[in-house]
Protein backbone atom coordinates (compact mmCIF):
# COMPACT_ATOMS: atom_id res chain seq x y z
CA UNK A 1 0.00 0.00 0.00
CA UNK A 2 2.81 2.48 0.51
CA UNK A 3 3.98 1.47 -2.97
CA UNK A 4 0.17 2.53 -4.14
CA UNK A 5 0.62 5.59 -2.21
CA UNK A 6 3.57 6.90 -3.71
CA UNK A 7 2.56 6.04 -7.22
CA UNK A 8 -0.65 8.06 -6.85
CA UNK A 9 1.34 11.45 -5.25
CA UNK A 10 3.50 11.05 -7.91
CA UNK A 11 0.77 11.36 -10.45
CA UNK A 12 -0.95 14.06 -8.38
CA UNK A 13 2.33 15.77 -8.83
CA UNK A 14 3.26 15.57 -12.33
CA UNK A 15 -0.15 17.26 -13.34
CA UNK A 16 0.42 19.99 -11.41
CA UNK A 17 3.72 20.77 -13.44
CA UNK A 18 3.41 23.09 -16.08
CA UNK A 19 5.23 25.97 -16.88
CA UNK A 20 1.93 27.73 -18.47
CA UNK A 21 0.90 30.95 -16.56
CA UNK A 22 -2.80 30.43 -14.66
CA UNK A 23 -5.38 31.53 -16.66
CA UNK A 24 -8.46 32.17 -13.85
CA UNK A 25 -11.69 34.17 -14.68
CA UNK A 26 -10.21 35.33 -17.88
CA UNK A 27 -7.26 37.07 -16.47
CA UNK A 28 -3.62 35.85 -16.63
CA UNK A 29 -2.32 35.33 -13.36
CA UNK A 30 1.73 35.34 -12.82
CA UNK A 31 1.92 31.91 -11.49
CA UNK A 32 4.99 30.28 -14.01
CA UNK A 33 5.62 27.06 -13.05
CA UNK A 34 5.27 26.50 -8.80
CA UNK A 35 4.41 23.24 -8.09
CA UNK A 36 2.21 23.94 -5.29
CA UNK A 37 -0.20 25.15 -7.50
CA UNK A 38 -2.78 22.61 -9.29
CA UNK A 39 -3.07 23.59 -13.45
CA UNK A 40 -5.57 20.65 -14.08
CA UNK A 41 -6.19 21.38 -17.02
CA UNK A 42 -2.86 22.78 -17.82
CA UNK A 43 -3.71 22.48 -22.17
CA UNK A 44 -6.57 24.44 -21.31
CA UNK A 45 -5.05 27.37 -19.58
CA UNK A 46 -3.93 28.66 -23.13
CA UNK A 47 -6.90 27.45 -25.35
CA UNK A 48 -7.05 31.09 -26.61
CA UNK A 49 -3.62 31.49 -26.83
CA UNK A 50 -2.86 28.12 -29.32
CA UNK A 51 -1.67 29.60 -32.36
CA UNK A 52 1.58 31.33 -30.19
CA UNK A 53 2.25 28.53 -28.39
CA UNK A 54 4.93 26.64 -30.53
CA UNK A 55 5.38 24.19 -27.54
CA UNK A 56 1.76 22.98 -27.51
CA UNK A 57 1.05 23.03 -31.79
CA UNK A 58 4.48 20.41 -31.43
CA UNK A 59 2.15 18.02 -28.72
CA UNK A 60 -0.67 18.11 -30.83
CA UNK A 61 1.56 17.06 -33.85
CA UNK A 62 3.38 14.16 -32.08
CA UNK A 63 -0.15 13.32 -30.35
CA UNK A 64 -2.00 13.24 -33.61
CA UNK A 65 -0.05 12.38 -36.26
CA UNK A 66 -2.35 9.65 -37.44
CA UNK A 67 -5.36 11.65 -37.43
CA UNK A 68 -3.88 14.45 -39.91
CA UNK A 69 -6.49 14.21 -42.39
CA UNK A 70 -9.33 15.22 -39.96
CA UNK A 71 -7.03 17.96 -38.62
CA UNK A 72 -6.94 19.53 -42.19
CA UNK A 73 -10.76 19.10 -42.80
CA UNK A 74 -12.25 20.32 -39.41
CA UNK A 75 -11.14 23.53 -38.14
CA UNK A 76 -12.48 22.83 -34.55
CA UNK A 77 -10.25 19.42 -34.29
CA UNK A 78 -7.83 21.11 -31.83
CA UNK A 79 -10.40 22.27 -29.60
CA UNK A 80 -11.65 18.96 -29.61
CA UNK A 81 -9.15 17.11 -28.52
CA UNK A 82 -7.59 19.52 -25.92
CA UNK A 83 -11.36 19.25 -24.27
CA UNK A 84 -10.86 15.50 -24.15
CA UNK A 85 -7.24 15.37 -22.75
CA UNK A 86 -8.34 18.06 -20.06
CA UNK A 87 -11.54 16.06 -19.28
CA UNK A 88 -8.96 12.91 -18.97
CA UNK A 89 -6.58 14.50 -16.69
CA UNK A 90 -9.41 15.59 -14.44
CA UNK A 91 -10.82 11.68 -14.13
CA UNK A 92 -7.35 10.48 -13.57
CA UNK A 93 -6.89 13.47 -10.93
CA UNK A 94 -10.34 12.59 -9.22
CA UNK A 95 -9.53 8.56 -9.43
CA UNK A 96 -6.24 9.14 -7.40
CA UNK A 97 -7.57 11.91 -4.63
CA UNK A 98 -10.44 8.88 -4.13
CA UNK A 99 -7.53 6.00 -4.06
CA UNK A 100 -5.48 8.20 -1.40
CA UNK A 101 -8.91 8.89 0.81
CA UNK A 102 -9.90 5.38 0.79
CA UNK A 103 -5.75 4.06 1.60
CA UNK A 104 -5.62 6.72 4.53
CA UNK A 105 -8.48 5.40 6.32
CA UNK A 106 -8.36 3.26 9.25
CA UNK A 107 -4.60 2.98 8.27
CA UNK A 108 -2.03 5.05 10.57
CA UNK A 109 0.67 3.64 8.13
CA UNK A 110 -0.64 4.79 5.09
CA UNK A 111 -1.25 8.85 6.57
CA UNK A 112 1.74 8.45 8.02
CA UNK A 113 3.01 7.61 4.12
CA UNK A 114 1.45 10.41 2.90
CA UNK A 115 3.59 12.94 4.77
CA UNK A 116 6.75 10.91 4.24
CA UNK A 117 6.20 11.24 0.37
CA UNK A 118 8.79 13.38 -1.04
CA UNK A 119 8.60 14.63 -5.14
CA UNK A 120 10.82 13.35 -7.35
CA UNK A 121 14.03 15.37 -7.80
CA UNK A 122 14.52 17.65 -10.94
CA UNK A 123 16.85 19.42 -12.60
CA UNK A 124 15.36 21.33 -15.57
CA UNK A 125 11.62 21.34 -14.22
CA UNK A 126 10.17 24.33 -12.67
CA UNK A 127 10.93 25.25 -8.74
CA UNK A 128 9.92 22.74 -6.22
CA UNK A 129 10.28 24.11 -3.35
CA UNK A 130 6.70 25.03 -2.45
CA UNK A 131 5.84 21.03 -2.48
CA UNK A 132 7.86 18.88 -0.09
CA UNK A 133 5.38 15.84 0.56
CA UNK A 134 2.15 14.66 0.25
CA UNK A 135 0.57 16.53 2.77
CA UNK A 136 1.66 20.11 1.10
CA UNK A 137 0.50 18.15 -2.50
CA UNK A 138 -3.01 17.14 -0.96
CA UNK A 139 -3.55 20.43 0.17
CA UNK A 140 -2.58 22.51 -3.01
CA UNK A 141 -5.06 20.45 -4.59
CA UNK A 142 -7.93 22.59 -2.45
CA UNK A 143 -5.47 25.78 -2.40
CA UNK A 144 -6.25 25.55 -6.60
CA UNK A 145 -10.05 26.88 -6.03
CA UNK A 146 -9.19 29.83 -3.33
CA UNK A 147 -11.48 32.30 -3.60
CA UNK A 148 -13.76 30.45 -6.46
CA UNK A 149 -17.02 29.79 -4.65
CA UNK A 150 -19.50 26.92 -5.00
CA UNK A 151 -21.53 28.35 -7.78
CA UNK A 152 -18.47 29.65 -10.28
CA UNK A 153 -16.63 26.09 -10.23
CA UNK A 154 -20.17 24.37 -11.57
CA UNK A 155 -20.24 27.22 -14.43
CA UNK A 156 -16.86 26.92 -15.67
CA UNK A 157 -16.63 27.40 -19.04
CA UNK A 158 -17.48 24.18 -21.17
CA UNK A 159 -19.77 23.38 -24.32
CA UNK A 160 -21.45 21.36 -22.83
CA UNK A 161 -24.22 21.77 -20.08
CA UNK A 162 -26.19 19.69 -17.77
CA UNK A 163 -29.41 20.45 -16.07
CA UNK A 164 -29.76 19.77 -12.50
CA UNK A 165 -33.33 20.79 -11.68
CA UNK A 166 -33.63 24.56 -12.94
CA UNK A 167 -30.07 25.29 -12.90
CA UNK A 168 -27.48 24.82 -15.45
CA UNK A 169 -24.03 23.75 -14.45
CA UNK A 170 -21.18 22.93 -17.23
CA UNK A 171 -19.49 19.30 -17.67
CA UNK A 172 -16.14 20.86 -16.66
CA UNK A 173 -17.79 22.25 -13.71
CA UNK A 174 -19.20 19.16 -12.17
CA UNK A 175 -15.82 17.52 -13.07
CA UNK A 176 -14.22 20.04 -10.91
CA UNK A 177 -16.49 20.01 -8.03
CA UNK A 178 -15.72 16.05 -7.87
CA UNK A 179 -11.85 16.24 -8.04
CA UNK A 180 -12.55 19.26 -5.03
CA UNK A 181 -14.96 16.50 -3.04
CA UNK A 182 -12.38 13.91 -3.55
CA UNK A 183 -9.46 15.82 -2.65
CA UNK A 184 -11.48 17.44 0.94
CA UNK A 185 -12.00 13.69 1.47
CA UNK A 186 -8.64 12.78 1.45
CA UNK A 187 -7.47 15.17 3.74
CA UNK A 188 -10.48 14.46 6.35
CA UNK A 189 -8.81 10.77 6.07
CA UNK A 190 -5.34 11.55 6.08
CA UNK A 191 -5.82 14.49 9.22
CA UNK A 192 -7.48 11.35 11.51
CA UNK A 193 -6.05 10.83 14.51
CA UNK A 194 -2.44 11.35 13.15
CA UNK A 195 -0.86 14.59 14.85
CA UNK A 196 2.07 15.09 13.24
CA UNK A 197 -0.40 15.00 9.55
CA UNK A 198 -2.58 17.58 11.10
CA UNK A 199 0.41 20.23 12.51
CA UNK A 200 1.57 20.04 9.02
CA UNK A 201 -1.86 20.90 7.26
CA UNK A 202 -1.59 23.44 9.80
CA UNK A 203 1.53 24.75 9.27
CA UNK A 204 1.08 24.84 5.85
CA UNK A 205 -1.94 27.05 6.15
CA UNK A 206 -4.63 24.53 5.20
CA UNK A 207 -7.44 25.81 7.87
CA UNK A 208 -7.96 29.18 6.63
CA UNK A 209 -9.14 27.90 2.98
CA UNK A 210 -11.02 24.93 4.54
CA UNK A 211 -12.90 27.86 6.86
CA UNK A 212 -13.40 30.05 3.85
CA UNK A 213 -14.78 27.10 1.85
CA UNK A 214 -17.54 26.70 4.48
CA UNK A 215 -18.27 30.07 5.36
CA UNK A 216 -17.39 32.51 1.72
CA UNK A 217 -19.65 35.17 2.45
CA UNK A 218 -18.92 35.41 6.30
CA UNK A 219 -17.57 38.77 7.54
CA UNK A 220 -15.73 38.19 11.19
CA UNK A 221 -17.42 41.96 11.91
CA UNK A 222 -20.23 39.90 12.28
CA UNK A 223 -19.75 37.96 14.83
CA UNK A 224 -21.46 39.92 17.53
CA UNK A 225 -24.61 40.70 15.41
CA UNK A 226 -24.35 36.45 14.88
CA UNK A 227 -23.94 35.75 18.79
CA UNK A 228 -27.13 38.23 19.30
CA UNK A 229 -29.29 36.70 17.11
CA UNK A 230 -27.79 33.20 16.56
CA UNK A 231 -30.30 30.76 14.75
CA UNK A 232 -31.27 27.04 14.93
CA UNK A 233 -31.75 26.78 11.14
CA UNK A 234 -29.15 25.11 9.65
CA UNK A 235 -25.93 26.59 8.15
CA UNK A 236 -25.04 23.61 5.93
CA UNK A 237 -26.47 23.34 2.51
CA UNK A 238 -29.37 21.00 2.04
CA UNK A 239 -29.42 18.27 -0.43
CA UNK A 240 -30.29 20.71 -3.34
CA UNK A 241 -26.81 21.85 -3.26
CA UNK A 242 -24.58 19.77 -5.40
CA UNK A 243 -21.79 20.80 -3.00
CA UNK A 244 -23.23 19.38 0.12
CA UNK A 245 -20.69 16.65 0.41
CA UNK A 246 -17.81 18.72 -0.05
CA UNK A 247 -19.02 21.12 2.73
CA UNK A 248 -19.11 17.78 5.07
CA UNK A 249 -16.02 16.78 4.17
CA UNK A 250 -14.59 20.14 5.03
CA UNK A 251 -15.90 20.52 8.00
CA UNK A 252 -14.90 16.75 9.30
CA UNK A 253 -11.05 17.68 7.84
CA UNK A 254 -11.60 20.95 10.28
CA UNK A 255 -12.47 18.64 13.29
CA UNK A 256 -9.87 16.11 12.46
CA UNK A 257 -7.55 18.35 12.31
CA UNK A 258 -8.29 20.27 16.03
CA UNK A 259 -8.43 17.25 17.79
CA UNK A 260 -4.28 16.65 17.33
CA UNK A 261 -3.55 19.93 16.47
CA UNK A 262 -4.36 22.52 19.31
CA UNK A 263 -3.50 25.48 16.85
CA UNK A 264 -6.07 24.55 15.06
CA UNK A 265 -8.63 24.02 17.92
CA UNK A 266 -7.80 27.61 18.91
CA UNK A 267 -8.22 29.02 15.80
CA UNK A 268 -11.58 27.81 15.07
CA UNK A 269 -12.69 28.15 18.62
CA UNK A 270 -12.47 31.95 17.93
CA UNK A 271 -15.69 32.19 15.69
CA UNK A 272 -19.10 31.56 17.03
CA UNK A 273 -20.95 31.10 13.78
CA UNK A 274 -17.76 28.55 12.40
CA UNK A 275 -18.52 26.49 15.82
CA UNK A 276 -22.35 26.31 15.02
CA UNK A 277 -21.77 24.94 11.88
CA UNK A 278 -19.30 22.45 13.12
CA UNK A 279 -21.54 21.48 15.75
CA UNK A 280 -24.20 20.67 12.90
CA UNK A 281 -22.23 18.81 11.14
CA UNK A 282 -21.32 16.84 13.69
CA UNK A 283 -24.58 16.55 15.16
CA UNK A 284 -27.36 17.91 12.98
CA UNK A 285 -29.50 20.79 13.01
CA UNK A 286 -30.71 19.07 16.29
CA UNK A 287 -27.87 19.92 17.93
CA UNK A 288 -28.13 23.78 17.91
CA UNK A 289 -31.59 23.26 19.57
CA UNK A 290 -31.20 24.99 23.06
CA UNK A 291 -32.86 22.61 25.77
CA UNK A 292 -35.36 24.61 27.71
CA UNK A 293 -35.94 22.48 31.29
CA UNK A 294 -39.62 21.91 32.81
CA UNK A 295 -41.26 22.62 29.66
CA UNK A 296 -43.64 21.38 27.03
CA UNK A 297 -42.90 21.57 23.04
CA UNK A 298 -45.20 20.14 20.90
CA UNK A 299 -46.36 17.67 23.28
CA UNK A 300 -43.67 16.05 24.15
CA UNK A 301 -41.31 16.83 27.24
CA UNK A 302 -38.31 19.31 26.13
CA UNK A 303 -35.89 16.62 28.61
CA UNK A 304 -36.63 13.82 25.95
CA UNK A 305 -36.20 16.44 22.97
CA UNK A 306 -32.41 17.20 24.29
CA UNK A 307 -31.94 13.73 25.92
CA UNK A 308 -28.20 12.32 25.30
CA UNK A 309 -29.15 9.93 23.29
CA UNK A 310 -30.00 11.81 20.56
CA UNK A 311 -26.74 13.11 19.51
CA UNK A 312 -23.76 10.76 18.73
CA UNK A 313 -19.99 10.79 20.95
CA UNK A 314 -18.89 13.96 20.82
CA UNK A 315 -15.95 14.17 18.33
CA UNK A 316 -12.73 14.48 20.51
CA UNK A 317 -11.83 17.33 17.88
CA UNK A 318 -15.19 19.25 18.68
CA UNK A 319 -14.61 18.53 22.15
CA UNK A 320 -11.25 20.21 21.71
CA UNK A 321 -12.52 23.35 19.88
CA UNK A 322 -15.49 24.10 22.58
CA UNK A 323 -12.45 23.48 25.40
CA UNK A 324 -10.47 26.24 23.72
CA UNK A 325 -13.46 28.57 23.03
CA UNK A 326 -14.33 28.29 27.11
CA UNK A 327 -11.37 27.54 29.07
CA UNK A 328 -8.74 28.91 26.26
CA UNK A 329 -10.88 32.05 26.23
CA UNK A 330 -10.42 32.03 22.15
CA UNK A 331 -14.36 33.18 21.95
CA UNK A 332 -15.32 36.32 22.86
CA UNK A 333 -18.66 36.23 24.91
CA UNK A 334 -16.70 32.50 25.96
CA UNK A 335 -19.51 29.65 25.23
CA UNK A 336 -23.51 30.32 25.07
CA UNK A 337 -26.41 27.80 26.30
CA UNK A 338 -25.96 25.92 23.17
CA UNK A 339 -21.82 25.13 22.96
CA UNK A 340 -22.46 24.55 27.03
CA UNK A 341 -25.50 21.83 26.37
CA UNK A 342 -23.09 19.82 24.05
CA UNK A 343 -20.64 19.42 26.79
CA UNK A 344 -23.07 18.73 29.49
CA UNK A 345 -24.63 16.37 27.32
CA UNK A 346 -21.45 14.35 26.58
CA UNK A 347 -20.91 13.97 30.78
CA UNK A 348 -24.55 13.00 30.83
CA UNK A 349 -23.64 10.68 28.27
CA UNK A 350 -20.54 9.25 30.18
CA UNK A 351 -21.94 8.99 33.82
CA UNK A 352 -24.69 7.02 31.93
CA UNK A 353 -22.22 4.79 29.80
CA UNK A 354 -19.94 4.11 33.33
CA UNK A 355 -23.46 3.36 35.37
CA UNK A 356 -24.20 0.64 32.55
CA UNK A 357 -20.91 -0.68 32.70
CA UNK A 358 -20.72 -0.76 36.19
CA UNK A 359 -24.55 -3.15 36.01
CA UNK A 360 -22.57 -4.98 33.30
CA UNK A 361 -19.73 -6.44 35.63
CA UNK A 362 -22.25 -6.65 39.05
CA UNK A 363 -24.65 -8.46 36.62
CA UNK A 364 -21.11 -11.10 35.85
CA UNK A 365 -20.32 -11.15 39.48
CA UNK A 366 -23.33 -13.09 40.47
CA UNK A 367 -22.82 -15.73 37.69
Amino acid sequence: EAGAIDALLGILWRLMRSPLPVAMNGSEVDNYGCSSTVLLPAMALVRRNENNQPGLRFGLDHLCVNHQYLRNTNSKFNEIIINELDMTAIDLATSCLGSLRDLSCGSALNRAAVLAWMPPSTTNQCDTSCLENGVHALSAYVKRYDQWKWEDILHLHGEKVCKNDSTMYTDLGKKELRLLTNALGAIRNTSHSTPDVCQEFFNHGLVDPLVWRLMPDHDPLERAEFMASASTSSLLPDASHPWREACFRAAGSLINLAEKCPDVAHRLASDRRLIYLLIEAWGGANALTPVVPNNKYNGASSSKLGSSSSLPLLHLGLAAILHAAGDGGALEGGLDDVMIQVLEKEKIRKRVAQRKEEERKRHLAKQ
